[in-house]
């Protein structure tokens, strides 16, 4: 792979990066070209690598897959039920405790399986 190539794989880019940020972090003097020369990348792909430089990983913001059907905010308010009746609450069926909840149109599958999550965990509202 020469200098002028255009793909540089994720090891050498992290490479740069992690020199980069670990040298300005630390204020020590430094000159990109030679990290770019070391890791022999051209300076223009160097400097593309470092203002291309984004976290991939957004877990708050993941757009893939399915959208959930209950949001956390959603269940959080069905927990506050269970809270507020107490012994009451479990007389409840998960399609009661949705209509409690406000929520129509809901399987009890949905209801249980995003109930369950939290129950399973030990998430509650206290």
């Amino acid at each position: 792979m020469g200098l002028g190539d255009l793909h540089h794989t994720t090891p050498k880019k992290a490479r740069i990066l992690g020199t980069v940020a670990y040298l300005q972090d630390h204020q020590i003097p430094f000159f990109k070209t030679d990290i770019f020369r070391y890791n022999q990348v051209s300076h223009a792909r160097g400097s593309a690598i470092l203002h291309q430089n984004h976290e991939r990983r957004h877990l708050e913001n993941e757009t893939r897959g399915r959208p959930k059907i209950l949001s956390p905010a959603d269940v959080q308010k069905m927990e506050r039920i269970i809270w507020q009746y107490g012994f009451q609450a479990r007389a409840l069926t998960w399609q009661g405790l949705a209509l409690e909840a406000g929520f129509l149109n809901l399987s009890a599958r949905t209801i249980e399986r995003a109930m369950g999550k939290i129950l399973s965990l030990g998430l509650f509202l206290y």
